[in-house]
This record gives structure tokens, sequence and C-alpha cells, in this order.
């Protein structure tokens, strides 16, 4: 394990390239191929969304041919630009996994070390056990730093990025497969730390929509991830120490503090990355308790979207702002939209995918519906989404049937670590996003491999004819 004398970044890359599939417990394992199960579901039924159809079609301009394919897309680009693909499939339903701690979401992992990983064993011959530890290692050092850098509420409410830092977990996901040795590692880490782009959730166009196509930024992290174990492979020179030191990475993404000492306490031992979360909707996390609040009251009353009078949203100043759009006209706007949620879960669209399509921003019934929808302002939600927990509560009034139903308030989304879902859930999520596809018998088979990962010889055989 890593000398606690090196740099940060030494420490890091010394973690990653040494860890071994004997390094992970069975815990570990299973919820690193449970991430990686539910991401390649949300890739497949991602690709053919509007979102992923326009960007494979500026891609196209530049990168066909290649080696290493975009799931359920039926294209193969080069390693780089297959995993931008793959990254902006993986998110497009923003049904994709996070990065939460008592509440705080911080990040969408997944779609960019997951789709970095993704390239290298078409690139050359890699085992499931070589292709699991890797995906270890690049969770872990992803969590601790998005954990490391996270900054004052004042500064929060400045400036914040959701995955600028997750270039760095792609590069380790992808170089640790092609059997970088830790002086290489860092030296890819010091590339894709200055190759992040600019903490952006400010200008999300929040005030201006449509809100932007590429929210959170996953293509260009895993893209970077990967260009950056190139450069290094050219024989090119990375930052050195890129996350040391008062000028080190926090500072470059816009933090005002930085947790040296927690970012390698008990690296090894101790499993950030077990605070990896799924998601049950496909909508903004930060919707999700009250998403919940409103389906469990459906389903517990039996109440029809034709009965439905009104519904109240209990909720922060902030989403109440920001998250009332009534008409969407893009997929992302309506992954923004209470309004939009609570009449998609009440006329029941099932698949996650059938929610994003033209006809369902044009359906009458869904319009009527969300302007029936109405927040105010809730004072114990707004003081915890507001305040340094950043913990976006929320809880529901239904009137129906001259009745008023209210749910109580939940204060942890489903799917976290205070209320995980199981292995049969996350399983069952990917048969409805990849089933649609691939078929169910084949959707079956791919699940099993993933499940059986430490036995595959060949990961790129387990996505051949995706």
């Amino acid at each position: 394990m890593p000398d606690g004398q090196s740099s940060l970044t030494r420490q890091l890359a010394a973690f990653a390239a040494q860890l071994t599939l004997a390094d992970l417990s069975e815990p570990v394992r299973l919820h690193v191929k449970l991430h990686l199960l539910d991401t390649i579901g949300c890739g497949i039924a991602g690709a053919g969304s509007d979102l992923g159809r326009r960007a494979l079609a500026v891609l196209d301009l530049e990168h066909r041919d290649g080696p290493c394919p975009v799931l359920g897309a039926g294209r193969r680009y080069g390693p780089a630009a297959a995993a931008f693909a793959n990254a902006v499939a993986m998110n497009a339903l923003d049904f994709d996994d996070g990065h939460e701690v008592d509440g705080k979401g911080m990040g969408h992992p997944s779609a960019s070390l997951m789709a970095a990983a993704l390239s290298a064993p078409f690139m050359r011959t890699v085992s499931g056990p070589a292709f699991l530890t890797a995906l270890v290692a690049a969770y872990e050092v992803n969590a601790r730093l998005i954990e490391a850098v996270q900054p004052t509420i004042e500064r929060f409410r400045q400036v914040y990025g959701v995955c600028q830092h997750q270039g760095i977990g792609s590069a380790i996901a992808y170089g640790r497969q092609l059997d970088l040795a830790a002086p290489a590692l860092e030296n890819a880490i010091g590339f894709a730390a200055t190759f992040a782009n600019v903490p952006s959730l400010r200008k999300y166009n929040w005030e201006r929509r449509p809100l932007v196509s590429f929210k959170d930024f996953n293509g260009p992290a895993a893209e970077s991830g990967v260009r950056a174990v190139q450069f290094d492979a050219a024989g090119l020179d990375g930052a050195r120490d890129v996350l040391d030191g008062e000028s080190g990475f926090w500072r470059m993404i816009g933090s005002d503090r930085f947790d040296a000492a927690g970012l390698v306490a008990g690296l090894g031992g101790t499993w950030r990355l077990l605070s990896g979360s799924f998601k049950p909707y496909a909508a903004c996390r930060w919707m999700h308790t009250a998403m919940e609040a409103f389906d469990a009251l459906l389903a517990e009353h039996a109440i029809a979207p034709e009965e439905i009078s009104a519904v109240t949203l209990h909720t922060s100043a902030g989403l109440a702002r920001d998250f009332m759009d009534r008409r969407p006209t893009t997929m992302v706007d309506a992954q923004f939209s209470f309004p939009f949620a609570f009449a998609a879960l009440a006329y029941r669209l099932i698949p996650a995918a059938s929610w994003y399509v033209s006809e369902a921003f044009a359906r009458d019934d869904l319009k009527a519906f969300a302007d029936r929808v109405h927040a105010v302002i809730d004072p114990e939600v707004d003081a915890m989404m507001s305040g340094p927990a950043r913990r976006p509560a929320g809880r529901v009034t239904i009137e129906a049937r001259n009745v008023r139903f209210n749910s109580p308030l939940i204060h942890y989304p489903r799917g976290s670590t205070e209320r995980p879902m199981t292995s049969a859930e996350v399983e069952a999520k990917f048969r409805l996003n990849a089933a649609p596809v691939l078929g169910a018998g084949r959707t079956d088979q791919l699940l099993n491999e993933m499940m059986c990962l430490e036995k595959t010889p060949d990961v790129a055989s387990a996505f051949r004819g995706l």
C-alpha cells in the first residue's frame, strides 16, 4: 500500500496501481458490479434518446470505424470518442447513479468512470478480475476526491461543479486496465486534472431555459481520462503533484477548502465507494424524495390521475424557483421539472425512457396535470437544502375525491446508503432499461455475465453484439 510520506497524488496513484482483486471484500465487489449493471442499462436505454442521437450525429462527423463500441447505438469509435459517447448515453435519461453522503449528492460517477473503463477491453484483452479491480480503484479515488474538495456553503452558492473531478477517476479506470505503473498513473492524473472543464452548475440556464444539454459534463470527463492516458503513452508530461498544496486541484475547481488528510485516511481499508447510490426514478436526484412521496400516496390510496384536483409540493425555495417548469421542451428540462415528473408518475409512463420522447411532451393530459402542481416553501425542508447539509428532503399533498392526502417528510431518497435498493431491485431496473433494446434473453445473459465478472476471461466478449 502507498507510502504515507509521499505526496497525496503519488499515494493515490500507488494505491490504484497496486490494488489487487484479493484486496477487495465481497461487499465491495458486489457494490461495484451493481454500479456496472445499472450504468450499462442506463447507457443502452439512453443511446436511443434524443440527446444520445444528437451527440452521436456530431461525433459521426469525425469518428467512425474504431475498435470501441457505443452500447445500443450500432457504432464503433476510437477509445476517447467512444468514452464520450457512452458517457452521454449513460447520463442521458438522468437515471444513472450518484455518490451521496448523508443525503448530499456529489456527482454521477459511473457515467464517466464506466464509460472510460469500457473502452479499454477493446484495446487489449482484459479479464473480468482486472476490469473489476480497475473500477474499484477508480471509484474509490473518485469518491475520496469529491468528498475532500467539498466547499463551504458560501462558496457552493458562488461556484460548484458536479462532475469535473471525474476525469481523474476516468484516467484510473482506463489506465489501470492497460497496466500503467504508479508513475504513469500519476502523470495521467496530472493531465486529467488540468483537462477538467470549469465548474458550471451556476450557469445551467436556470433563469433562461432550455437548460444546458450536457448538464453534468460526464462526457468530457470520460474523454479526458482516456486522453490523459494516451498523452502519457506518447511520452508527454502532465502536472506533477496536481492534487497537492495551496494551488492544487481543489483550488483549481473553485473550492475554498480541502481535506488533505481525509483524502488518504484509511486508504485500502475504508471504502468510500460504498456511498454510491442508485436511482429509482429517471429525474434529478434532488427531486427523488418528493417524487417518492407522491408515488407512495398514489399507490397507497389507489388514486387515479383524473381524480386529482391539485398537488402541493412542500420543498425548498431553490427547488420551488428552479424546478417548476410546466412546459419542458427538451428532455433535460423535463428531468428538472416536478410538474412533468408527477404527471409521468401519475400516468404510469413505463419504461423510464418513454418519459423523454417528444410525444410525451405533447400530451394534453400530461400538460393539464402539470398545471395542477404547485410548490410551497417548507421551512424545515428549506433549512436542510439551503444549509451545509444540502439534503433535498420533501413531502407532498394530493387533493382528490374532496380529500387531502398528506405524505410524511422523506429525509433520504431510496437507493441511498440510508435506504438502499436491493440487488434484486437494481437487477429489475437493468432489465427494464435493457430489454426493450436487447430482448429478454440477451438482457438476462448480459446480467449474468456482469454479476459473475470474476469468472470472465475476456470482458469485451460480454459486450459484443450490443
